[in-house]
C-alpha cells in the first residue's frame, strides 16, 4: 500500500490535497489496484486507504466527476467509466505540450524562440484586462515530436507580471505555465478557448512544412488563475499529428 497522503491544508491557487488525491486515484485505475475495478470502495473505504478525511475524498470524486471518469450512482457507488480514462488529448482539460507528446511516444522539444516585447492592440488588451498599448511580451516557437514540427505556440504575456526580471534571460524552450508559475507566482486553474481550423500565416506554414492546403487546429485561449485573473493569451497551431477528444456530459 502506499504512503497515506497528509491530510494538510493547500495555498489558495496551490495544489490541494483533494487535487493529489485525484491524481493517486487516477493511476491507481489505469495501472494500480483498481486497474480492473467497475466501482471504486465506498468513501469510508477510500479515506482510509489513503489516509485522508472523508471530506477530502468526497471533494476528489467530484472533481473525478466533473472530469467524467466516474459517475456518483445514488444506490449503486462510484462507477468507472473505463472510456474517459482511456482518452490520452482531451481538448476540455488543459494541455501541456510535452506530456501530450511523449503520450504518443515521441520525444518533445522547441526552436525557433523568438521574443520581443510588443504593445497590446485593444483585442489583446481587453482579453487580458490590460490598457491598450500595455506592454506585453510575445513569445513564438515551434515545437517538434523527434523531428517533426506538430505545435507553432505564440504566447502573450503581460510584461507586469515578471516583476522588473530580464525576459531575456527566461528558459522559454518548456511550458509557459512553468514560467507562469514559478517566475510570475501565478498557477493557471482554467482557460477558455475558441476552436478553428486555421491555414496560418506564411511564416507559420514554412516553419511547420505544411502540404498546399492542409489546415490546422488553432486553439485561441485566454487562461485565468483561480482569482479569475487572466494572464496569458495563447495562440496554438495543432497539425494532423495529434487526434483530439472532447468530453461532452450531459447530466
Amino acid at each position: 500500500m502506499k504512503e497515506p497522503i497528509p491530510d494538510t491544508t493547500g495555498r489558495l491557487g496551490g495544489t490541494v490535497i483533494s487535487d493529489r488525491v485525484v491524481a493517486q486515484l487516477l493511476e491507481e485505475l489505469r495501472t494500480g489496484r483498481y486497474a480492473g475495478a467497475d466501482r471504486l470502495p465506498a468513501e469510508l473505504d477510500l479515506a482510509a486507504e489513503l489516509g485522508v478525511s472523508r471530506t477530502v475524498i468526497r471533494d476528489a470524486l467530484s472533481t473525478m466527476e466533473r472530469a467524467g471518469y466516474v459517475e456518483r450512482v445514488r444506490g449503486i457507488g462510484t462507477v468507472v467509466n473505463r472510456a474517459v480514462l482511456s482518452l490520452r488529448s482531451r481538448l476540455d482539460q488543459k494541455l501541456e505540450y510535452y506530456p501530450l507528446i511523449r503520450s504518443f511516444g515521441s520525444y518533445p522539444h522547441a526552436d525557433g524562440i523568438q521574443v520581443q516585447p510588443i504593445r497590446a492592440s485593444e483585442d489583446l488588451a481587453r482579453s487580458l484586462g490590460l490598457e491598450p498599448g500595455a506592454e506585453v511580451i510575445c513569445i513564438r516557437k515551434r515545437v517538434l515530436a523527434d523531428s517533426t514540427p506538430v505545435i507553432y505556440s505564440i504566447n502573450y504575456l503581460p510584461k507586469a507580471l515578471l516583476g522588473g526580471r530580464d525576459y531575456t534571460r527566461l528558459d522559454l524552450a518548456g511550458s509557459i505555465f512553468d514560467v507562469l508559475d514559478q517566475v510570475c507566482g501565478q498557477q493557471v486553474s482554467s482557460t477558455v478557448a475558441h476552436i478553428k481550423a486555421s491555414c496560418g500565416d506564411d511564416t507559420i506554414r514554412s516553419a511547420m512544412r505544411l502540404a498546399p492546403g492542409e489546415a490546422m487546429l488553432l486553439l485561441d485561449e485566454v487562461c485565468y488563475t483561480r482569482l479569475c485573473r487572466p494572464v496569458l493569451r495563447a495562440f496554438s497551431y495543432y497539425t494532423n499529428f495529434f487526434d483530439f477528444s472532447i468530453l461532452r456530459k450531459l447530466l
